[in-house]
């Protein structure tokens, strides 16, 4: 899906720097056709006439497709967190014989609830440091999927 989204930008891109207004057209209708159910400014903003369209409509279409991507990296984000927690909460009740179990599941509640907060990167790092100390008194595996999650949930 992002591969796809750079994809298009990329076409925006040339045909804003090519300045031909029948490709600036041809781009306009087909993004505006791509697009049209995932973004909701498209609609909004679209001329129902063709010739009136013009470059700064796809500067326009441009700016949507940037952000509608920065909101599929950040779903994508999530979900992956998601993801990891949930398959990391579920490997420790398959395994209680886990050392420092209860340290663990302190570290991915706080890292759940870190996650949760609308606060910036910086401040959850420094929330989530903590949990690097804790790391090295688990296995490899385990101390792995920890720091990813923490990686996911500070980028």
């Amino acid at each position: 899906m992002i591969e796809e989204i750079n994809l298009d930008l990329n076409r925006c891109e040339k045909v804003l720097s090519e300045n031909n207004y029948l490709e600036i057209i041809i781009a306009i209708e087909e993004l505006q056709d791509k697009y049209r159910s995932k973004i909701k400014s498209l609609n909004e903003a679209s001329n129902d006439v063709v010739w009136n369209y013009n470059k700064k409509d796809l500067e326009n279409i441009k700016n949507s497709l940037i952000k509608y991507k920065e909101e599929v990296i950040l779903k994508e984000k999530l979900n992956n967190i998601s993801q990891k927690i949930s398959e990391l909460k579920s490997y420790v009740e398959k395994n209680p014989h886990i050392k420092n179990q209860n340290d663990l599941i302190t570290i991915i509640e706080l890292i759940e609830n870190t996650n949760k907060k609308d606060i910036s990167l910086d401040k959850k790092y420094e929330e989530l440091k903590v949990c690097l100390n804790l790391v090295s008194d688990f296995n490899r595996e385990i101390s792995i999927y920890i720091l990813e999650l923490i990686t996911l949930v500070i980028r």
